[in-house]
């Protein structure tokens, strides 16, 4: 199976990338392709969306990611939690591919111009699991969720590590194997 690994961090030591790197290590060791974007390595060169089909097709970051889109049968997606949402630069990443990943005909959900199947999404946040689920109802899960589907992804996997400031070698231990698990589950499902 082909994976398009996002990782929305600038910070390579911290809990996220250390996340990001062992999904990326059991999805490999399990034999998936994966093809990786540190997307802060190209902060320069994403575009935030326009309307202008023309002008985003003219440019290089727009094609290449488009290219490597339409050739994943999985995305992953890892990033900390910046005010409830996704970091912005993975929302100007969102809203570029969705330019090309559907064709909108009627109803709730459009139809997919791509093959991925799932899309697993780990996230790190400071706040406490019971915080974001309970009583905000878990906005950045939601907000995914919908964008996903809605794009025609059929099986969508979130996985939260919570209280990243308190978080101890043994706790990190247990997300890291979690994870080694949730990757498992990513099968080649053509």
């Amino acid at each position: 199976m082909k994976v398009y690994a996002i990782f929305a961090n600038d910070n390579t030591n911290g809990t996220s990338h250390k996340l990001f790197k062992q999904a990326i290590e059991s999805l490999q060791k399990d034999g998936h392709e994966v093809d990786t974007l540190l997307l802060y390595d190209k902060e320069k060169d994403i575009p935030f969306f326009k309307h202008s089909q023309e002008e985003m097709e003219n440019n290089k970051f727009y094609l290449e990611n488009k290219e490597r889109f339409l050739k994943a049968d999985a995305l992953l997606i890892v990033f900390p939690l910046f005010w409830y949402s996704v970091p912005a630069i993975l929302k100007a990443w969102l809203d570029m591919i969705n330019a090309w990943a559907y064709k909108y005909e009627s109803g709730i959900h459009a139809k997919p111009l791509h093959s991925i199947k799932k899309a697993l999404v780990i996230y790190s946040s400071m706040q406490s699991k019971e915080v974001l689920a309970k009583k905000l109802n878990s906005p950045v899960e939601n907000q995914l969720m919908e964008t996903f589907k809605f794009i025609g992804i059929p099986e969508i996997e979130m996985y939260h590590v919570d209280d990243v400031n308190n978080i101890d070698p043994e706790k990190l231990a247990l997300h890291l194997e979690q994870i080694t698990k949730i990757c498992k589950t990513c099968k080649d499902k053509k």
